[in-house]
Order: structure tokens, then C-alpha cells, then sequence
């Protein structure tokens, strides 16, 4: 028989549960560390879209292998269960507290517990013509864990990619902005009821981050589409093939650049996709003459592979610092992707450097990462400022300085000594 994920309220939750997380008081800390992997274990991922002036409906989508099955009774039947809470702020770093809410998911099965993602939606009350910020606490409440999520909520336009709903043929929720070349987009609006929307067309090749203490200036995007055409409403509804690569952006305002944005990346993404990617990502602690020596090789696995085992003396160090490092570039891609891969940005690049941060201060216009006790002197700090940008709300530019410049050599040579900078 086919499982189905129920979602149930909390006096159903009581009788199918013999433990229960206690509820977390609505009290919001610009501490919380959103970056650090054991604070996004479970690998959620939110969409929200805009269902009326005051209205929000929150979809979530959670991947069960992260979570603890167990066995509530004498049956067969093993559940996992799941509290999603939420918390809307007036904005990033804010303690004024706007709404809160909850939902509950579970999902039965047998001995044999099969891969599956467990999916639900919950309203917000959300009033218009402003941004807020939603940080959305996710309890496996078999284990006892949390991992803690941040999304920005706009309303301040009907033209924002938040007053959109992505779904492919099937009617399945699109939770990631980055998609696969040939699929079919499906586009609905409650709020945008324009006939039809302008397609702009880009295609880009974004350089490397410079490190933090390099004085090289971010190159100025070019804004002129390679090619534009009209989408127009079916039925109300919207479609669109991705392309082979590059990026959509859809415009339902003529006379604004804000709108959504569809990315076309390989069928591994947020991973890495072949060998030339694997060592183009591992630049930042390579020298010229090593990235050259790999990238001009004609065998570019092995040389690659060659690179790790000579920094990590054995096959095991090896494999150690392969998957961390790889990990982190993973990781970069689900947190930082904009309109260009994580792992390229700036954020991307401090991330797989030196770990995710101690501490880290979320801003409406930026992030502080603190690296050490934030009480010390000698703790680091990178400071990034969010950047305006049409495509996404998740672009940011680092504020870089010379004073980096010994902790960025400290940081690339331990990893080349065959350990992890801050293995967490």
C-alpha cells in the first residue's frame, strides 16, 4: 500500500507519540549559527508564496533520511514524526515578533524504510508592502534535534518571485530555483494576474572568488539580455522549457527588473559534476602552477586525485579531506547560490576555506561571520553586504581588507598539511 504523509494536529500527535519536544519560546537570537551542518541536518527546504494581501502559504519539503524511525507500539509500523514552527519577524536580526505558528508531519512505514521526502504547507499571516524575515525551527521528535532555517518573506511588490508558484506537469511543488535542462516549468499566480510575462534570456561565465584580501573589484553585470521572448497565459497558468544552460528571467512588469529567475544547472548540482569542476572549486588552496598542472592534464581525475593524496600522505587522509572539502562545496551550493554557483561566491569561498563560522550576526542588509570567541581580539570577522540584485535576494559581497591576508594563508596551509581547517 502506498505511504502517505499525514498531517495531523496536536492531540492526534499525543496518542501516536510516547515522547514530545516541549515548545520553543518565540524569543529570535541573531546568534543562531544557520550555517553550521548539524544546524541544517535534515536538509528542509521552504517555499513560500503569496496567496493574499495577508495571506502566506509556507510549503516545505523534508528528505526522511536524516530522520529517527521508531516503533510507537506493539505493531509493525514505524513513524517518524516532525514539528515544523515558525517565527515571523519584521525583519533579519529583528526581535519584533509579527506571527508564529506550527504544523506537524509523520510518515508510517514498515521495517524497511525507504527514501521519500515528506511534504506539507502551513499558512502565515503576513500583512503587505513590507519584507520580513521567517526563521522556521524543524524538531525530528523522535531524536530530539533541531535544525533552524531563515527566509526572507517579500510583499512588497506583486512582481516578486514569492507571488509565483512553481510546479512541474505533475503538480508537484518546485522547491530550488535551480533546475535541469528540458524541464517543464508550470507558472501560477493568485496575486500577478498580468496575461503574460517577458523571458529574458542570460547566459554568463562567472570568475572565482578573489580572496578576501585582494583589492580586485567585482566586475560590473551586464544587464542586456542575450535573447527575450513573451510567455503567454493558458488557462491561467504559465509554462516554460529550461534551456541547455544559462538562466530565465521573468518579468511580469515592464517597467521593473523584478521577477523570477530560473537557473539551468547539471543533473548533480548542488554536487559536483566531473573533474574539471573538482578542481576549479579546490583553486582556492591550489597554487598557479598546480591548477594549471591539473587543468592542462589529459588525464584530470587522476591529477586531481594525485593533488589530494600528496598533500594527504595516505589514501585514507586522502578520501578524509576529499569528502570534507567536497562537502563544503556541496554545502556552498545549497546555501549561496544566486545567479551564480555557491561555491564561486563569496560566501562560498570563506565557507569551504574556513568551515562555517562561530558566530554569525544576520542583518536586513548583510552577515557578520565571527571565526574564534567573539569576546577575543584575535577572532576573525568577514563582513558581507547584501547586494540589490534582480535575480535573487541571496547575492552578497564580501568587504575585503589586507588585514585577512595571514589568516587566509594560516587557513589554505592547514588544509595543505593534510587537515581540516574547523571541522564542523
Amino acid at each position: 500500500m502506498k505511504n502517505k504523509i499525514i498531517i495531523l494536529s496536536f492531540s492526534v500527535l499525543v496518542i501516536l507519540t510516547i515522547n514530545s519536544c516541549k515548545t520553543t519560546k518565540a524569543a529570535y537570537s541573531n546568534k543562531e549559527n544557520l550555517y553550521k551542518k548539524n544546524n541544517q541536518e535534515l536538509n528542509a527546504v521552504f517555499v513560500a508564496y503569496h496567496i493574499s494581501d495577508s495571506l502566506t502559504q509556507l510549503y516545505f519539503k523534508i528528505p526522511n533520511g536524516n530522520l529517527i524511525y521508531k516503533r510507537p507500539d506493539t505493531s509493525s509500523s514505524f513513524i517518524a514524526a516532525v514539528k515544523l514552527k515558525y517565527f515571523l519577524f519584521s525583519g533579519a536580526g529583528s526581535k519584533q515578533l509579527l506571527d508564529s505558528g506550527s504544523t506537524f508531519a509523520f510518515d508510517r512505514q514498515g521495517e524497511n524504510v525507504f527514501s521519500k521526502d515528506m511534504k506539507g504547507n502551513m499558512v502565515m499571516h503576513v500583512n503587505p508592502a513590507k519584507n520580513y524575515s521567517a526563521e522556521i525551527h524543524v524538531y525530528d521528535l523522535n531524536k530530539k534535534s533541531k535544525s533552524a532555517y531563515v527566509l526572507n518573506i517579500n510583499k512588497s511588490n506583486y512582481h516578486h518571485r514569492q507571488n509565483f508558484l512553481l510546479q512541474k506537469n505533475n503538480g508537484q511543488i518546485i522547491f530550488d530555483y535551480y533546475l535541469q535542462q528540458g524541464d517543464t516549468v508550470v507558472i501560477k499566480s493568485f496575486l500577478s494576474q498580468n496575461k503574460e510575462m517577458k523571458a529574458d534570456y542570460f547566459y554568463r561565465e562567472f570568475p572565482l572568488a578573489p580572496p578576501p584580501f585582494s583589492t580586485v573589484e567585482r566586475s560590473a553585470f551586464n544587464y542586456k539580455p542575450d535573447s527575450s521572448f513573451m510567455l503567454n497565459r493558458q488557462a491561467g497558468l504559465l509554462k516554460l522549457i529550461m534551456p541547455e544552460k544559462g538562466f530565465y528571467h521573468l518579468i511580469s512588469d515592464p517597467d521593473s527588473k523584478t521577477g523570477i529567475t530560473l537557473y539551468t544547472f547539471e543533473k548533480s548540482f548542488p554536487g559536483i559534476k566531473n573533474e574539471t569542476e573538482m578542481i576549479r572549486s579546490t583553486r582556492f588552496i591550489m597554487s598557479k602552477k598546480e591548477y594549471d598542472l591539473c587543468m592542462n592534464s589529459t588525464n584530470k581525475k587522476q591529477a586531481i586525485d594525485d593533488f589530494w593524496l600528496d598533500i594527504g600522505g595516505s589514501n585514507e587522509r586522502a578520501r578524509e579531506l576529499l569528502k570534507k572539502y567536497y562537502g563544503r562545496v556541496t554545502e556552498s551550493n545549497k546555501l549561496f547560490t544566486s545567479h551564480q554557483p555557491g561555491w564561486q561566491t563569496d560566501r562560498g569561498m570563506i565557507y569551504i576555506v574556513f568551515g562555517a563560522p562561530s558566530t554569525m550576526h544576520k542583518y536586513n542588509d548583510g552577515e557578520t561571520w565571527i571565526y574564534g570567541n567573539e569576546s577575543q581580539s584575535n577572532s576573525i570577522r568577514f563582513n558581507f553586504k547584501k547586494v540589490i540584485n534582480p535575480f535573487s535576494d541571496n547575492d552578497f559581497m564580501m568587504e575585503r581588507s589586507e588585514y585577512y591576508k595571514d589568516a587566509w594563508y594560516n587557513a589554505v596551509e592547514y588544509w595543505r598539511q593534510g587537515r581540516i581547517y574547523m571541522d564542523n
